[in-house]
């Protein structure tokens, strides 16, 4: 049937914007996208709309509002009240409206009847939950508002729709030819526009029962036959098309119009709801505008992406050395690592070692080989990247023995004297003594030897005497143990004590006795004359050697 002027105007704006844009493109045309993200939103989703065959028949609706009568139209966050169903507080419900086109002008020849054969539309408006329940009256907030609601309107209860992801653009051709899968028409769109593009809703006369299902895209066609037959009897098709200078050009027949012109492609959808006849659809690229009537055919499945390329994970390195590499049983070494990663990962270390008391510290470790055998400690380093790649790698420290130690002696400390024929202590040996005394408790595992001495013109006891009193006096006045102390006799070496300290480990001196010089032999006695007169014989004396000091 005819168009109107209204519509011819249209038509014409786009016929010469699209024609300006392709005479003005250089290479393949880029489709104008509908600037989505990675899913469609939750008004696409929930505020699209949708066919369906029947009436929805469900009693339960928008009775009033919280500003009644005065208030006619309510939208987020307003509060209105849903009757003639069952509710509870927490449940949600979508709130839809059955639509009707009071024009009922047909943009295409047979729009009306091709929609009769869908379905009735019915408006997405949003949704609504229950936050009180009085006298079988739901009171429920506005939760989504894609449109303003309004008394009548239904209530349907809530249903979380499947999200469909959006496909990776592609290159786009215009003139793809059929590749023989399902084809259809959009039939009606939302809010009853006739010219639509990129991110408007669609409805297609194809839904589930013909295998339509939510994701699946659409490309829209439209053939030179179809706009033949849409524009047979109007103004357009009657001008004449040749330029009044020409002289008998050539012109195709109408069979070749209808017949050899190519297909065009004018843009793609995605499926965001079907019924079993029909689809609700939203435009995701358009080269031009489309318009009620175009054709829509399934593409194909896009090709699965290529495996993500193998990406090469370069292990880390590790080098170390030890500082020093040689010690003494009971010193220490350092162990230094350098680690690094080709693809500058993050790296770890630990350190093993067979011998010894590791200590580390990030990429450095002390080594501590006190109780460790001569010979070679190995130190078995590690560098551990955040991916579990590791390196390896082995220092070794050279342990020398450490020099034996000499082996104890006993020492002469000293001695103290005593008075002529006594074996008293007096005070300056207990001086003496008492410096034995604390070295004694300084050393626990030491000892000591007395060696008493007597002078020549004494008693021979005196030297053990005086050796005796001395320990007598370590033991009761002091509190050694008497074990520790040895005593002998020195002989005649003089009117002292000798002290000898032991340490621990070292044999007790061996001190041999003086003995006193012997005697000088007495000289032959000479014959005495022979008188008359016997001489008188004098007295004997003896006298005693001066004592010895």
């Amino acid at each position: 049937m005819k168009k109107t002027g209204v519509l011819l105007i249209l038509l014409a704006m786009w016929a010469v914007t699209s024609a300006s844009a392709q005479r003005s493109s250089v290479g393949p045309t880029q489709p104008q996208t509908a600037g989505m993200a990675q899913m469609p939103t939750e008004s696409d989703m929930y505020c699209s709309g949708f066919l369906v065959g029947q009436p929805i028949g469900n009693t339960s609706f928008i009775g009033a509002g919280w500003d009644t009568p005065n208030q006619a139209m309510f939208a987020d966050r307003d509060i209105v009240y849903l009757t003639g169903g069952s509710y509870q507080v927490g449940a949600k419900f979508q709130i839809v409206r059955a639509l009707r086109d009071d024009d009922k002008f047909e943009y295409i020849n047979g729009q009306n009847k091709a929609l009769a054969k869908v379905g009735i539309p019915y408006a997405e408006l949003g949704r609504v939950r229950i936050i009180d329940v009085q006298k079988n009256i739901g009171i429920a907030v506005v939760e989504l508002s894609c449109d303003g609601f309004r008394t009548g309107d239904l209530a349907l209860p809530w249903a979380e729709k499947q999200v469909p992801q959006f496909r990776a653009p592609a290159p786009f051709n215009k003139f793809v030819p059929p590749n023989g899968k399902l084809t259809g028409n959009i039939v009606l769109a939302r809010d009853f526009n006739n010219i639509v593009a990129a991110k408007d809703k669609v409805y297609l006369n194809v839904g589930s029962n013909q295998g339509v299902k939510v994701g699946d895209y659409f490309r829209i066609t439209r053939t030179y036959a179809a706009e033949l037959a849409d524009q047979a009897d109007s103004i357009i098709m009657k001008a004449p098309m040749e330029d009044p200078t020409q002289k008998l050009p050539p012109s195709m027949t109408k069979i070749q119009l209808n017949t050899e012109l190519p297909r065009r492609s004018l843009g793609e959808l995605i499926i965001l709801y079907t019924t079993p006849v029909s689809s609700t659809a939203m435009i995701t690229s358009s080269i031009e505008a489309m318009q009620i009537g175009d054709g829509v055919e399934m593409m194909e499945e896009p090709p699965p992406p290529p495996p993500p390329a193998r990406v090469v994970m370069n292990p880390p390195s590790v080098t170390c050395s030890a500082e020093p590499a040689s010690v003494r049983t009971g010193e220490s070494a350092t162990v230094r690592c350098n680690g690094s990663s080709p693809d500058n990962r993050p790296l770890t270390y630990t350190f093993v070692s067979d011998a010894g008391t590791v200590n580390p510290r990030e990429n450095v470790a002390s080594v501590d080989t006190k109780g460790a055998a001569a010979g070679t400690i190995s130190v078995m380093t590690t560098a551990t990247d955040d991916r579990n790649l590791s390196a390896s790698a082995t220092t070794r420290i050279n342990v020398e023995a450490a020099p034996s130690a000499p082996a104890a002696q006993a020492s002469r400390l000293g001695e103290f004297l005593f008075k002529p024929n006594s074996a008293y202590v007096d005070n300056t040996a207990k001086a003496a003594l008492d410096g034995v005394a604390l070295r004694l408790q300084r050393e626990a595992n030491s000892s000591v030897m007395f060696v008493g001495y007597s002078a020549l013109a004494e008693a021979a006891r005196l030297g053990i005497a005086r050796a005796t009193n001395a320990k007598t006096y370590l033991t009761k006045d002091k509190g050694i143990d008497g074990s520790r102390i040895q005593v002998r006799d020195g002989g005649k070496g003089g009117r002292r004590v000798e002290i000898w300290f032991v340490p621990a480990g070292a044999a007790m001196p061996d001190v041999k006795p003086i003995t006193a010089p012997a005697p000088a032999p007495k000289a032959a006695a000479k014959p005495v004359a022979s008188t008359t007169k016997k001489a008188a014989t004098p007295a004997t004396t003896t006298k005693k050697p001066a004592p010895q000091k």
